[in-house]
């Protein structure tokens, strides 16, 4: 089934970790486009700042009974035909400090969870001849940052995984594409980091500032529409130069 600008078949998008932050951000930005969304998060209540018009689904990557089951209601309910691989879970310390424990849990939600739910995801994409799933990767994977072996392995993966999974289903009319954040200005950064350090990584940068969600929303956007027929297995930096220049860039954690 060819899609265009002018289908009126109105599109389903699946995005993980839709709730706040980047994929908040992604999820209006389809919403825009008129695309009916389903987002996850760990919260088993649904949250009150989101849009009725916003279906809500508890999924805990950790929990793999949670993901057992929520993988089967995306093969034979859902069906989306957009998969956003958002969600993502970090946590730094040098490796002779990473528990087995900790570095199973960042694998668990970072790279075996979008695993498993792209193979829930496809059966109904494959039949349709249409699918686009973008897996939401960062700048660490890309370039290696000190103290987050952890991570970045789990990131570096999905950057392979969306490599190898593009050319394994390209011919079926799926693309499959990453797109890497940089610094972005979300509640959890802000949080996590003063406004002096946040003031001096973004001298760092070399636009001088950090990302807004919006802008990786755009990206996503365009990935995913009737617009995009030929752009596939790309992992494209949303980093404000950092990545491709030889720009300082002091490895913030």
């Amino acid at each position: 089934m060819n899609r265009s600008e002018a289908d009126v078949y109105k599109l389903t998008a699946l995005v993980t970790g839709g709730e706040r932050g980047i994929g908040s951000a992604i999820t209006q930005a389809l919403r825009k486009d008129g695309i009916t969304c389903t987002v996850t998060g760990r919260s088993k209540v649904r949250p009150t700042h989101l849009d009725p018009d916003v279906d809500y689904k508890a999924l805990d990557f950790l929990d793999p009974l949670s993901v057992e089951d929520f993988s089967r209601y995306v093969r034979e309910d859902l069906k989306p035909d957009i998969l956003i691989n958002n969600a993502g879970f970090n946590s730094v310390a040098p490796i002779a400090e990473m528990s087995s424990s900790l570095l199973r849990d960042i694998m668990e939600v970072n790279l075996i969870g979008p695993y498993l739910l792209t193979q829930a995801s496809l059966p109904a994409m494959i039949a349709n001849e249409w699918g686009r799933i973008v897996n939401i990767s960062s700048i660490w994977s890309v370039i290696g940052n000190s103290g987050n072996s952890a991570y970045c392995a789990s990131k570096f993966g999905i950057d392979g995984f969306t490599a190898s999974l593009a050319s394994e289903v390209a011919d079926k009319g799926v693309l499959v594409n990453a797109v890497a954040p940089g610094y972005t200005a979300t509640e959890a950064l802000k949080s996590k980091y003063s406004q002096r350090q946040i003031e001096e990584v973004s001298r760092q940068i070399p636009v001088g500032r950090l990302g807004e969600p919006e802008e990786v929303a755009e990206i996503v956007s365009w990935l995913v529409s009737p617009k995009n027929g030929y752009v596939s297995g790309q992992n494209i930096c949303v980093d404000g130069g950092v990545t491709r220049t030889s720009h300082p860039l002091r490895r913030w954690t």
